[in-house]
């Protein structure tokens, strides 16, 4: 079993936290197929009765250009060790627990891939017919089963907890991106102008506490909206046995000039939504981070902000009840408006949790310009206790893919995946 060091835990009141310590998992551990195990930070869920952490990661190293199946990883973690400062994340291939990586499936039962699509598909596909799939985000439905939520295509989809496909959720038609002749395309495009930006789709999903709505959360906003630099992004809500939208909000991003000197060169276009996890009153908790922090290149830029806030919808307008729906509709419609931070709408209530700056990290050894860029992955262990886990993106100077070693130039400096947990206090966990 790898070594366990620098574990994270965090009392949380009100709006606030108290650090406790940290932890982090090596960039060179292999998963119990022999290969990498990058990227699992992604996303994440808890399943209680089964007792198992569910990881999922992204489409692999090289973003997209190092032929990787995506894949779920179920750790072993019974409830009474999830209560506990110790987590036990065991990946390691002489693990006597049964296999804990599993590939995510396609419809034919075939392993997708992580590749970008070259193919002008109606779905995301290689040339050669493999589906490719960016996973990004988890979340348990009642019966045992997840939802996973996807940039390629930016969707929802339903698996097995072994990787079996069972549906796929498919978001309005302004959602998918567009090449310039208007068809649907989901290979790379510089300078698109209808859908999703490259690398920018669904990056957090979440079931509601009855589970009949799942929500999913774009990372930025669509490029008819003004993309990255739009300053809001959509919260989509969907049906969760057929898949129908029901609801569609605004959430804005964090305005930098709120968080002081040290966000000074800090614009609205760095920031993200990462994850959403649904707690069980109803609120919603995400995690917004910058796109700073280290990243593998040997002169990282220091994270700034990165953060767990509440979403709370009560009062937020519902964007596909408005008469015309103009910000539900295509670029090319008369009636279309852009979704951007200044429209006469209401806005979902966003409240700050924690910022990870004020968790005075160096006191537990964990220096601020140590802090990985991509914090990803939101779980809930138990009532009052939040996991928040790093996508290290496969960081290692040399990757092991199908029994190889490979050079990863990408990686000048390793990351290792971080992760903390969170004891969650308010007026109602007394």
């Amino acid at each position: 079993m790898f070594p366990i060091c620098l574990f994270l835990v965090l009392t949380v009141y009100a709006l606030g936290a108290d650090l406790e310590s940290v932890g982090s998992i090596p960039s060179s551990t292999l998963d119990s197929l022999g290969e990498t195990a990058g990227g699992y930070g992604s996303g994440s869920a808890y399943d209680p009765k089964a007792g198992l952490l569910y990881l999922t990661s992204d489409r692999g190293p090289g973003d997209g250009t190092i032929d990787y199946s995506p894949r779920l990883f179920a750790i072993p973690l019974p409830q009474d060790s999830s209560s506990k400062d110790f987590l036990n994340f065991n990946f390691n291939l002489n693990s006597t627990e049964p296999s804990s990586a599993r590939l995510y499936k396609d419809p034919d039962g075939q392993p997708f891939t992580g590749l970008l699509p070259d193919s002008p598909d109606a779905e995301p596909r290689m040339k050669d017919g493999r589906r490719c799939l960016d996973p990004e985000g988890l979340a348990l439905l009642h019966d045992g089963n997840l939802f996973v939520c996807e940039e390629y295509f930016p969707s929802v989809l339903q698996f097995k907890p072994d990787g079996t496909f069972l549906a796929r959720f498919v978001p309005p038609d302004n959602y998918l991106p567009r090449n310039d002749a208007g068809e649907v395309d989901f290979r790379p495009h510089e300078g698109r102008t209808e859908g999703r930006e490259d690398n920018r789709g669904f990056e957090g999903v979440a079931l509601s506490p009855d589970g009949k709505t799942v929500y999913a959360i774009l990372q930025s906003a669509l490029t008819q909206d003004g993309g990255r630099g739009a300053g809001a992004t959509r919260l989509l809500a969907l049906d969760a046995l057929t898949g129908s939208p029901q609801a569609e909000y605004a959430v804005r991003f964090t305005d930098p000039a709120s968080l002081g000197e040290r966000a000074a060169k800090l614009k609205a276009k760095n920031l993200v939504f990462s994850d959403l996890l649904c707690l069980p009153d109803g609120k919603i908790l995400a995690l917004e981070r910058d796109n700073r922090g280290q990243d593998g290149s040997a002169d990282p830029k220091k994270a700034v902000f990165k953060s767990v806030c509440v979403l709370d919808l009560t009062g937020a307008t519902d964007l596909l009840s408005l008469p015309d729906k103009p910000y539900s509709l295509r670029k090319a419609d008369p009636k279309f408006k852009p979704l951007n931070a200044d429209q006469p709408i209401e806005y979902v209530n966003k409240t700050l949790l924690f910022d990870f700056h004020s968790l005075d990290l160096p006191s537990k050894g964990l220096a601020w310009d140590q802090v990985p860029e991509k914090w990803e992955g939101l779980a809930l262990l138990s009532p009052d206790r939040l996991l928040v886990i790093a996508d290290n993106d496969f960081l290692t100077p040399e990757l092991t893919l199908g029994g190889k070693q490979v050079p990863f130039p990408k990686c000048q400096t390793p990351v290792n995946t971080w992760w903390f947990s969170v004891r969650l206090k308010g007026e109602d966990r007394k």
